[in-house]
Formats: C-alpha cells, structure tokens, sequence
C-alpha cells in the first residue's frame, strides 16, 4: 500500500507540476518570439545648449508589448514574447538610481521609443536598435542647472574647504564635439578635503504637490567623495549627504574612466518643501558625522587625490 501511495502521490505531483509549467503557454500560441536589444541611445542631434551633453548610461529596457509591460531587462538582453504578428512595442530607457543595481528604475526625462507595429515571428529574433529623445522642455522635463565648464565655473568652495575647482583642457578634460573643459579638483596625499556647492540657490518645488529631480554627472576620480543637499530651514543651513560615490576605474586609459551617475534629489526636496532653498554639494570629507550614517571610516591615500567633474546637469519634472 504504502508504495501504491508512494507511486500515486508521484504522479499526482508530475501533472501539477506539468499544469503550472504551461501556464505561460496561455492561449494556443506555445513557441515565443524573441527580441534582442544590444543597447538603447540617446539620439545624437540632441540639443547641446537646451539639454546639454547627451552622455548616458542607460542599463535596461523597459519592455511594453500592446500597452502591457512584459519585463524590464538587463542590456543587452534577448528575450521571449508569447505573441506573433504586429504588435505594439513600446521600449523605455532604464538607470541604476544611485549607482546602485538593486535601485533600477525608467529614466523620466526620455520619450518612450515606439514601435507601432513590429512584426514578430515564433521561434525567430527581432533585433532592436531603439533610439530615445529628451520630452521638450517644460513638457515633462525642466532644467534647473548646467554645468559643463566651457565658460566658467558655478561650484564654489566653502569657507572649510581647503581648495576649489579649477577648468582644465587637454587629456584630462571629457571631450565630445561640444565639450573641451571639464572641472578639476586636487588635494595633496594624506591632507586637505575639499567642499563645493552651487553658488545658484534651487526652489524650483516650490508650490508643488511633488517633484522628481535627478542630478545627472560624469565623473573621473582615484578617491571617495560624496555628494548631497543643503538646505535652509528654520534659521539654519542642514547638510545632508545622499550618495558615497567610489573612485573609477584606473586601469583604463583617461578617457575610459570617466563614469555617470544619475542622483535621486526628489524625495528630499518633498520632504523639504518648506526649506527657503536647496544647494548640491560636494566633498571629499568623510570622517565627520556622515560616518554614523554610512559606517565609513576614511583611510587616506598616499597619492594626490583627483576628482574631474563635466555635465552635470539638475533636471526636474511634476510627478
């Protein structure tokens, strides 16, 4: 009896287990389509002076097949859809928020790139190509701030701040058709910090029920900064950092260390929204209080540290 039972319990648990493998065989198409994305880019005619430099580093595809989202999918990606024939293909442009892979999220200043009717065929591959632009400005993106250092220089050191940024050219500077100069910050081995802020004051949220703003940057560094908000409430200026932002590759030639990183300023400005005003900042000083914060303890280098900064960018749309 019992191996009766045994060999019963066996075959009742193989046909449920049958059932729920072809359940994402719905309806009677049971061989996918494929579509393959190597990468998704910024169109290059973008605007350089309404929305700067086109840098990017878009991560993943936001996958909508007839209005339905179906994945979001790390690049380059090849990946099954259970549908045949024309149908509507809608890709949107993903990040890293933060620099950091488990805070994935669609990029809200692009357009979606639109497939209207794309032909898919079972057991066959689709490659994509898909190209994103920028919302016009004021429809659903804004500019608050630009920073590329071509002409002058708006971060400016504070009172404890042991330097400031200064414009350099040549192979340190990130170049692009536009771009020629790029900001530099040195500091001594094993002394000095330094601390920047935007010498223009943000209250852009003001009045709104809700914002999400993203600082864009590309970057070049052999040392830890971070970057953060201040703002002024209550008769006092808070310092609040956001981001540890970790030095980039050196193994690389010059131009291949620079990096992106796109920052999540939004959910401060809402939590903040009666602050007179807000400033980014960065800083190389890690050893005061932001410690308690990210359990850090700083170890100087005995190398003069760099930081090159180009692009930045503060850009910001209703939610």
């Amino acid at each position: 009896m019992n191996r009766r039972f045994t060999f019963f319990f066996a075959l009742v648990l193989l046909v449920s287990l049958s059932f729920v493998s072809c359940k994402k065989f719905e309806g009677s198409q049971e061989v996918p389509s494929y579509i393959h994305i190597e990468s998704i880019e910024v169109d290059s005619l973008t605007d350089y002076f309404v929305y700067g430099a086109n840098t990017h580093k878009i991560t993943d595809a936001w996958v909508y097949v007839d209005d339905n989202l179906i994945g979001t999918y790390e690049l380059p990606a090849t990946f099954p859809v259970l549908k045949k024939g024309p149908h509507k293909v809608v890709i949107r442009a993903g990040i890293k928020v933060d620099g950091r892979s488990p805070a994935r999220d669609m990029y809200p200043f692009y357009m979606p790139c639109e497939y209207k009717n794309l032909n898919l065929v079972e057991d066959s591959i689709v490659n994509l190509s898909p190209v994103v632009r920028y919302f016009p400005i004021g429809d659903g993106v804004n500019v608050a701030w630009m920073e590329d250092f071509e002409n002058s220089n708006s971060l400016l050191p504070d009172d404890v701040s042991d330097t400031s940024v200064i414009r350099c050219t040549g192979s340190e500077a990130w170049h692009s058709v536009n771009s020629f100069w790029s900001g530099k910050v040195e500091l001594p081995p094993d002394s000095l910090d330094f601390f920047i802020a935007t010498a223009d004051e943000f209250d852009f949220y003001k009045g709104m029920n809700g914002v999400y703003c993203l600082l864009e940057m590309d970057y070049n560094c052999n040392d830890t900064f971070f970057v953060g908000v201040q703002y002024y409430k209550d008769y006092s200026l808070e310092t609040l950092p956001l981001v540890k932002v970790t030095p980039t590759d050196k193994t690389h030639d010059q131009p291949q260390r620079w990096n992106k990183i796109y920052i999540n300023i939004g959910p401060q400005m809402n939590l903040n929204s009666y602050a007179s005003y807000f400033k980014i900042y960065f800083t190389s000083n890690l050893t005061t209080v932001t410690d308690l914060q990210y359990n850090h303890v700083y170890h100087p280098i005995s190398e003069p540290r760099y930081y090159y900064f180009d692009n930045l960018k503060l850009l910001y749309r209703k939610l």
